[in-house]
């Protein structure tokens, strides 16, 4: 169960403060699917359930999921996929998160998953070789150090067939002008996207492809998930309208209009993807 306290206007630039976006016993973290609908944890839902199902995830499988967020997506994917919790392993970076997920479970009297607090890179180099069917990222991967490494540590753990299934933010293969591209970086890295992982559909599928992934091409999502976030958060934090504290809800505001703006097209798309080890 998810705790009642919330974090106060003094906690919100930690890592919970997505937790201002979200109802009562809800905690997602990620961009949303905003297909029909415009509220925030079902756009949230079905984009967990899009990986889910890119993953085809099955109850015997054993899962690896790197940025588990606070965990909401295990829910999803338990009740979707009757993918049991003890075969789930996360791991996250951030340590208020990795503890409030484990609260939830903490009360649950069936095993819960393995949550590690952890960077990504130092935790996936402790497993043993061909240790999981599927590695998931459900919008993590773009926050990873080298997406090279990253590619090649996934390879490693992964089982004969398993698949490495992403969903994420990545740069347009279009080329900028020197302004655009000056300023496309500034934005990257205001977002903590490393340098090393600033990759495009296709440097990225090279990048698969030779680390020995077998792809399958991407399937863009953009068109229904910036416009959606982006009046989202324009109606939450419309000024006397939510409990968001203002220098929160002033970060949330000018995001969701570069969000919903032309330049956010132009740099960025959203892509969902499966690769497979052969």
């Amino acid at each position: 169960m998810t705790p009642k306290k919330r974090p106060g206007p003094e906690e919100a630039p930690d890592t919970l403060a997505h937790l201002y976006l979200n109802p009562k016993n809800s905690s997602w973290a990620n961009f949303g699917f905003w297909k029909d609908t415009e509220d925030y944890p079902t756009a949230c839902k079905t984009l967990a359930l899009l990986l889910g199902e890119k993953a085809d995830l099955k109850p015997e499988q054993e899962v690896l999921d790197l940025g588990f967020g606070c965990g909401d997506q295990f829910f999803v994917w338990k009740e979707k996929f009757s993918l049991p919790f003890s075969h789930l392993t996360g791991i996250n970076p951030s340590e208020v998160q990795v503890e409030f997920a484990k609260n939830r479970f903490r009360s649950m009297k069936e095993d819960s998953p393995k949550l590690i607090c952890a960077s990504f890179e130092n935790a996936i180099t402790a497993f043993q070789e061909e240790s999981f069917d599927r590695i998931l990222c459900l919008d993590s991967a773009y926050f990873f150090q080298d997406r090279i490494r990253f590619c090649e540590e996934a390879f490693r753990v992964l089982r004969p067939k398993g698949r490495l299934v992403s969903v994420e933010l990545i740069l347009r293969d279009e080329p900028l002008g020197f302004l655009d591209s000056l300023f496309r970086k500034w934005v990257c890295k205001l977002s903590g996207i490393p340098s090393r992982n600033r990759v495009t559909p296709n440097s990225l599928s090279l990048i698969l492809e030779r680390t020995g992934f077998k792809t399958e091409g991407f399937t863009f999502l953009e068109e229904n998930v910036f416009r959606g976030f982006s009046k989202f958060l324009s109606e939450k934090t419309r000024a006397g309208q939510n409990e968001i504290p203002e220098k929160i809800a002033k970060k949330y505001e000018s995001f969701g209009k570069f969000l919903g703006g032309e330049r956010m097209k132009r740099y960025f798309q959203f892509v969902l993807y499966s690769a497979e080890k052969a």
